[in-house]
Parts: C-alpha cells; structure tokens; sequence
C-alpha cells in the first residue's frame, strides 16, 4: 500500500511537436475536473513519479522562485494563494493548474525547439510533507492517457529519468514567508529537475513556474563532505572509509575551486564509484543509489553543482588560532592523537607539536633561537 495521501491530481496536456509552432487554436487540452485519486493507475502515476523524483539519475536543483517582478511570471503568486487557502480546495487546485499551463504556452511559444507533452499536476501528503509536484510527461513514456485525459494503461512508467518536474512544500515555503531576509538566503522550498539548461528545449517548463536555483554556496559546500561522511558512518561497508572519503572530497572541493569551475555531484558519485569498488556490483549500486538520495534529499538539499565557496572550504580543511602571542592555522589532515602524525595533540598534557618539519622552517626557528639568545647573553653580559 503506497504511503501517499493524493490530496488532489490532475493532467492536462500541452499540445506541441519540436520545431513546429503552436496550432494557436488548439495550444492546449485542459481538464475541467479532478482525477479520481482511488483510482490504482493513478495511484501508480503519482507512486512513480514521486519515487524516482531526486534519485540517482534525477537529481534536482534546490531553490526558490524568482524575486524579480521582471522574470519570476505570475505562478509564484498564484501559489503563494492556493497555498495560504485554510483547506483544501478542489476548484482552486484546478484553477491554479490552469494558470500554470497557461504560463506554459507563453514560455514555450518562444522556442522552437520545445516540445509539449502531458502535464501532472498533484498536491500530496509525504512522510509529513505537503508537496505540489508538477511533472511533465512525454507520450512515450509507458502511459495511455485517453483524449478526456484519463490515464487508462500504463505498462510501466518510463521514467529512468524525469525530463522536467518541479516540486514544493507547502512548510518549508511557510518558513520562508516567516523568515527575515537574512534567514530567507539559506532557505530552500522548492526543487526541479531539467535535463537540459539555458534556452533550450525544457527550458520553458521551469521558466513558466518561476523557478530559480537557490542554496547558496557557502552552505553546499560546507555541508557535502559532513554529509557523505554521515552516510558511509550509517553503513557498515563503508564505515571504516568514512573520514578518508570525506578527505578525499574535500580535495576535489580544493580542486574544483582552484580551477574555478563548480563542483558537482556526478563527479562526487564518479569518486564515490572508485572508492567502492571493491564492493559487489548490486551492493555498490544499492549504495550509490543511497548516497545520490541522501545528498539531493529536501532535508540535506545539496545541489546538482554549486560554485565553491572560498570561506567555507577553508574551514573545512584548517584549524585556525590566533591570540596576541601565537597563531597557528594548517590543514586537519595532518593533525592526529598519535606521536606519528606530522602535528600530534596529547590531549593528557594539552601540548601540541609538530613534527617532520621542512628543512626551511628548522632553519627559521633555529635563526629566532639564536637571535634569542644573544640577546639573553647580552642582558647578562650588562648585569
């Protein structure tokens, strides 16, 4: 038995081929009422839909609409209505689906090379979540769907991947309305999936719900090299590798920066794919597949790529300390409990040292001691 509760679901269709311009008469098919959510092949619609929404292959951009009144379109603001409405209403769920396939016509009537399709619209209850998930499905998809716009078979959802969908919830968008404006920069509602970027074929689709990358860098990067860490901590295969894989990750991050291009999480499973390769097959895609989940996950919300942050980064990696006589500040990598590590903390006497040191620091520190004592030598030669 799905763990889905439909509050509401409805297709239209947006009726388009690529590289072919709207028939302006007949843009769209638009239902007028409500599927039947007890009906199996919709519950089956929307099970797979939601499933595969943020897995490994269909990853999402985490985000926010747009604030510019220029760009963002009107769906932002219908949303911000159906959403603060006190219940659940049928009439303007469908209203609403309405107008965002309006907007759809609008964006898509500008690029030749997109191309419609039919269009999900459902309001669900997840795991405690209210969510409206919008999803664009292609008529090769493994779905009949009837001229009235009733899925009537469906052999198999064809969605290995998601070509288009967008998804927000409804508490997470409450905080944000709630949050001050500094609070509201770290705050992520909503998330899409589009296989393809710019002004190209899909665009449209994330144009017209008003759709805008979010989470900012300094978060991203703070966050990924903890949260994979968690994730092989909570499996018993990779448990012993947790803190090398993060150290790893935090190279790449090291990399990607230096290199001024973003980090990104297909390469994070590429480094991910390596590490377990000594694991079996299934079990290293079973644990792909998880760790993928985990990372693109609402909770956790770590982009499909991200530019890295300067700041955060530098703390991930050193350990700073300064007071008016002393500082220190290098990599954790090379701090350790034991005598053999190149700088060794005894937490029983709180002494740090450091060991293995180049032979150009050994000759600095050698040259303050001497010039330290001659001027001890001096003072006693005066007395």
């Amino acid at each position: 038995m799905s763990n889905i509760s439909i509050e509401h679901v409805i297709v239209h269709e947006l009726i388009k081929e690529a590289q072919k311009d709207f028939n302006h008469s007949k843009r769209y098919n638009l239902r007028d009422s409500e599927l039947d959510k007890l009906n199996p092949i919709v519950q089956q619609l929307v099970d797979g839909v939601v499933e595969l929404y943020g897995s490994r292959g269909n990853l999402a951009h985490h985000g926010a609409f747009k604030t510019d009144p220029t760009k963002r379109g009107p769906v932002p603001d219908l949303f911000t209505a159906y959403h603060s409405a006190p219940n659940s209403n049928t009439v303007a769920f469908i209203e609403l689906t309405k107008e965002v396939m309006k907007q759809m016509y609008e964006e898509a009537r500008n690029q030749i090379w997109s191309s419609g399709g039919y269009v999900v619209f459902t309001d669900y209850k997840h795991q405690g979540f209210r969510y409206l998930l919008v999803t664009m499905i292609k008529k090769k998809n493994g779905v009949t769907i009837s001229e009235n716009l009733n899925p009537e078979e469906m052999m198999h959802l064809e969605l290995n991947y998601i070509n288009q969908a967008a998804r927000i919830n409804f508490y997470r968008y409450h905080e944000y309305l709630e949050a001050d404006e500094a609070k509201r920069e770290e705050l992520n509602y909503l998330s899409f999936i589009s296989k393809t970027n710019g002004q190209s074929a899909s665009a449209y689709f994330i144009a017209a719900l008003g759709c805008n990358k979010g989470m900012a860098s300094a978060g991203a990067t703070r966050k990924l090299p903890n949260e994979i860490r968690k994730f092989f901590r909570k499996n018993p295969e990779l448990l012993p590798q947790a803190d090398e894989f993060r150290n790893k990750i935090i190279k790449y991050l090291e990399r990607q920066h230096d290199a001024n291009v973003p980090a990104s999480l297909t390469d994070v499973e590429a480094i991910a794919f390596e590490q377990m390769s000594l694991l079996d097959e299934d079990k290293r895609d079973e644990l792909l597949k998880g760790m993928m989940s985990h990372l693109n996950s609402e909770a956790v919300g770590i982009p499909t790529d991200f530019v890295v942050n300067k700041g955060s980064l530098d703390k991930l990696r050193k350990v700073a300390y300064k007071t008016p006589l002393f500082s220190f500040n290098f990599d954790k990598e090379l701090l350790g409990d034991n005598a053999d590590a190149r700088i060794y903390y005894n937490d029983e006497t709180g002494n740090l040292s450091f060991n293995k040191l180049p032979e150009e620091a050994k000759t600095k520190i050698r040259l303050a001691l001497k010039e330290k004592n001659k001027i001890v030598d001096t003072e006693e030669d005066s007395e």
